[in-house]
């Protein structure tokens, strides 16, 4: 009988299997984390950076929609530039808790200036340190048909 060799990609997904998001809502953890999503949104529609440099962890690493990766200095210098965006509005928000991390996935949808109808989906990646939620990474993708 040929022996069955398992890829890494193979470990990978084992170990999706065996590290299964927890039930936030026990421990208080997902009201938080909802809460500094909603804090984060609305950091974001009233330029508020002094927010954000709480919210991001030092060794804050984002990527955005065109593929460009920045670090806290950067995203803080861009969060201080009005949205051009109307009508905002989250449409879906989930949350998974994994230990010590927790991944927060939205969907906003929105107008760009020129009316069109938008949405983008985030996937921001949470650590716990020193006994508080840090924003560690984000990413951003444009939905392409809304």
């Amino acid at each position: 009988m040929p022996s069955r060799r398992i890829f890494p990609s193979g470990l990978l997904v084992l170990g999706l299997f065996l590290v299964r998001p927890s039930l936030a809502a026990d421990s208080g953890d997902e009201s938080d984390l909802r809460r500094l999503n909603d804090d984060y949104l609305r950091a974001s529609l009233a330029c508020d950076v002094a927010r954000f440099r709480e919210l991001l962890a030092d060794d804050f690493c984002g990527v955005l929609a065109d593929g460009r990766v920045i670090s806290k200095a950067q995203f803080l210098l861009l969060a201080t530039r009005p949205p051009t965006l109307k009508d905002f509005q989250v449409k879906e928000v989930t949350v998974r808790l994994y230990g010590d991390a927790a991944l927060v996935n939205d969907l906003a949808a929105y107008r760009r200036p020129d009316g069109a109808a938008a949405q983008t989906r985030y996937v921001d990646v949470y650590a716990r340190r020193g006994g508080r939620w840090q924003l560690v990474s984000v990413q951003i993708t444009h939905v392409t048909a809304p």
